[in-house]
């Protein structure tokens, strides 16, 4: 990372993180391991500090609509969204982005399209941040 990287923040980023953090859910039969939005930001602001990284969303877009048969909307958007590391100078060091869909389910569109931008940017965040290292949960991808 350049003129950016410690070795506080080398070490961070390298090593694997608390198995406490992570969370689990259901999504059909599987069981799915993810670590939750705000444990990513503040492990961004601790790695890099306060100030010293950025996110930017480009290209929302609602891709899909449809009714479940509880008759709630389920509106689907795809978004980028880019993350830049800044060194101490401000200078933007490293960039990463990722493109990616989120689904909000809701009674009400309003609901259904906040609920969905909003998984569709947290979870395009972490998939961003998670190039840095285990700490933004690369390690769950480790399948062994």
């Amino acid at each position: 990372m350049g003129d950016l990287s410690t070795d506080k923040q080398n070490y961070l980023l390298k090593y694997n993180f608390d198995s406490c953090r992570v969370k689990t859910r259901q999504q059909g039969n599987i069981s799915l391991s993810y670590l939750d939005g705000y444990d990513i930001i503040d492990t961004v602001n601790f790695a890099f500090g306060f100030g010293n990284w950025s996110y930017n969303v480009t290209l929302p877009e609602q891709v899909s609509e449809e009714l479940n048969q509880n008759q709630s909307k389920v509106i689907g958007h795809k978004a980028i969204v880019a993350v830049t590391i800044y060194d101490l100078h401000h200078q933007a060091t490293v960039s990463r982005e990722d493109i990616g869909f989120g689904t909000g389910i809701a009674r009400y569109y309003a609901s259904a399209h906040e609920s969905g931008v909003k998984e569709t940017v947290t979870d395009r965040l972490k998939h961003a941040l998670r190039t840095f290292g285990n700490q933004f949960g690369n390690a769950l991808y480790d399948k062994s």
